[in-house]
């Protein structure tokens, strides 16, 4: 199940959407990439890298009975405890995204969503992460402690550096 790359993980689901509900996650998915309260709940979780819900309309020539909701992420270890902690911590979210489908099961708890995905899930054809041996908490980390050190000041006298640098390793050492 997934693409596993050191510490990452990447999902890819391909699940129908009812007709009748199409019109509603048009609407919904690109409201959340304009609005941060409806993101805030996908966002609270540290621990992922990516992630995007695109609609497929359907395929060149062929006529599908439903239209498709294609699901790309990925994230710090394995797929079990992503949906885990989506199935207990943001239950409604899950519902109200894939609660569209075809033998959805609405969580909690995880056990049947789980089984769901299982189901739905494909291995990419192509996986790619640029930080697959940090997690996202290091990435963030370090990103954070580059900030603080590019701000830091180097064209003082020697007395103010060592007091800038001794605020910068206070400030810096939470992200050690």
């Amino acid at each position: 199940m997934g693409n596993v790359h050191g510490r990452m993980t990447g999902l890819t689901l391909f699940t129908p959407i009812r007709p009748q509900w199409v019109w509603f996650l048009k609407i919904g998915l690109p409201l959340t990439r304009h609005l941060p309260f409806m993101a805030r709940h996908i966002l609270q979780f540290n621990f992922i890298k990516f992630v995007r819900w695109t609609i497929v309309p359907g395929l060149d020539g062929e006529r599908l009975n439903y239209r498709y909701l294609y699901f790309e992420s990925n994230f710090d270890g394995p797929w079990q405890h992503y949906i885990d902690a989506f199935a207990y911590v943001i239950p409604l979210d899950i519902r109200v995204t894939w609660g569209r489908g075809p033998g959805f099961p609405a969580p909690p708890p995880a056990e049947p969503l789980k089984a769901w995905i299982a189901m739905n899930s494909m291995d990419g054809g192509t996986y790619y992460c640029a930080h697959a041996d940090e997690s996202t908490r290091m990435v963030n980390n370090a990103l954070a402690v580059k900030e603080r050190f590019d701000a830091l000041d180097r064209d003082v006298p020697p007395d103010e550096f060592q007091a800038a640098w001794e605020r910068f390793l206070s400030d810096a050492q939470a992200h050690l």
